[in-house]
């Protein structure tokens, strides 16, 4: 495999889906939904998920083996959770089958408004990779506005990163095992679409 320059941040070259009108609706009926809270240090509270696809078939089964003292079992499949089936998922199916990929968890991350997630990176999770079987992580922002902005540092201890503000429907790869934090200084709860891809050729096609 020939070796290539993992991107800190980039959009891939899909076709974004571009009536956000529909979006803005997936992110309506999600309001209605029980999300669970992702418990870490760097996030007070306001961080939260449902899951899509994963291992277990319930929306509230956001967690894998063995991250974040995960009571999953190691020998859960992955599946599909209810919600996919839910008529309002449709957009988001046809999103998803645009990625050139095998899923491992795909998540709605939701951040609450006027909430921040601190600094940190994503190496808690080992899967995280460029070669084959390695784990991918696309975000695509589902409802977002010019207030939710996205910081990447290149080293942790760097005191200033560069801004990224991502649009609706759009699609993003984001270096994970770098330094990041969010901060959503609007009224509106920001959802965004999280996608672990399987690495392979195509997938890193999009990245090179």
């Amino acid at each position: 495999m020939t070796k290539i320059t993992r991107p800190v941040i980039k959009e891939l070259s899909i076709e974004p889906y571009n009536d956000i009108s529909i979006l803005n609706s997936v992110a309506a009926n999600l309001d209605g939904m029980d999300f669970k809270n992702v418990k870490t240090k760097y996030a007070k509270g306001g961080w939260d998920a449902v899951s899509l696809h994963g291992y277990g078939n319930h929306p509230l089964d956001i967690l894998k083996p063995g991250v974040l003292k995960s009571s999953v079992d190691i020998d859960t499949k992955l599946q599909w959770t209810t919600l996919s089936v839910v008529t309002t998922m449709k957009p988001i199916l046809d999103m998803l089958k645009k990625l050139p990929c095998e899923f491992e968890r795909i998540r709605f991350m939701r951040l609450q408004a006027g909430k921040v997630i601190g600094k940190h990176t994503d190496k808690i999770d080992k899967d995280i990779g460029f070669d084959d079987g390695d784990i991918i992580r696309i975000h695509m922002p589902i409802r977002t506005n010019d207030n939710v902005v996205f910081t990447l540092y290149e080293n942790t201890k760097d005191k200033d990163g560069t801004e990224h503000i991502l649009k609706s429907g759009h699609y993003y790869y984001t270096d994970v095992t770098k330094a990041h934090a969010v901060r959503n200084t609007s009224d509106v709860d920001r959802i965004h679409l999280v996608a672990d891809c399987y690495s392979n050729k195509k997938m890193r096609a999009l990245l090179s």
